[in-house]
């Protein structure tokens, strides 16, 4: 496609309206992104104006989701729990008392895949800290706490394989984005079930290999000769 000026400067009023290149790229009649980087390398004039385009679509960008994190129901979780957890934004709220109703319901919710910072932005729940904490101090809950983490575990491969499936040519950018992360946080929190990459090193004993003392048992290695044998096959020598 050739560069015409008109083009170019429809290109970077939409992508300063905050129009993403992907979307902009992927509409008939517009060049891909790669020729979107070729005309900024070889017209200086258009090269100028998409950078400044791009600044402030960016500048627009955060300032659409400021406004959305402060609608009730809207934003993003993440940015409200690092609010939160700021020295200036402390959660507010009674002390939470861990009950063993508190506790299964707490287990429960992350098992069913929930992290603690969603679990947390309940007004019925204790706040993150409350719960970190007392994964750390009580053993009982660290217990229940570990064992929902592990059937999490189980929860996000399956889910990874289901968007997998599901994704489709538009949304496979952001499916790639979530298998990714998915895998990431698998690999952690069970590597020796969901690692990439196995621990190398000798084979766990197994009880068999003990005697009853726990001491490896002696073992002997037979060697045996063949030889061909007549009318074909082999038999064994002596």
């Amino acid at each position: 496609m050739r560069y015409t000026p008109e083009l170019g400067r429809e290109i970077c009023a939409r992508v300063a309206a905050g129009e993403s290149q992907h979307a902009l790229a992927r509409e008939p009649g517009m060049p891909s992104r790669r020729t979107f980087r070729d005309w900024a390398l070889r017209e200086p004039e258009f090269g100028a104006a998409f950078e400044t385009a791009k600044l402030e679509g960016r500048a627009r960008q955060i300032a659409a989701d400021r406004e959305a994190d402060l609608r009730p129901g809207t934003g993003k979780l993440w940015r409200k729990m690092m609010a939160q957890a700021s020295p200036k934004r402390r959660r507010g709220g009674s002390v939470s008392i861990l009950t063993p109703e508190l506790a299964e319901e707490i287990c429960l919710r992350i098992a069913g895949g929930e992290t603690v910072l969603a679990l947390s932005a309940d007004p019925d729940m204790p706040c993150a800290g409350s719960i970190y904490g007392w994964a750390r101090r009580d053993d009982g809950f660290r217990e229940m706490y570990l064992r929902a983490k592990e059937i999490a575990a189980d929860l996000y491969f399956d889910l990874a394989h289901e968007i997998a499936m599901e994704a489709t040519e538009d949304s496979v950018r952001g499916d790639r984005l979530r298998v990714q992360q998915l895998r990431w946080r698998l690999a952690l929190s069970e590597p020796k079930k969901y690692g990439l990459r196995r621990m190398l090193g000798p084979a766990p004993e197994r009880e068999r290999d003990l005697d009853e003392n726990g001491e490896p048992r002696p073992f002997a290695i037979e060697v045996v000769d063949f030889v061909e044998a007549r009318g074909g096959g082999w038999r064994e020598l002596g």
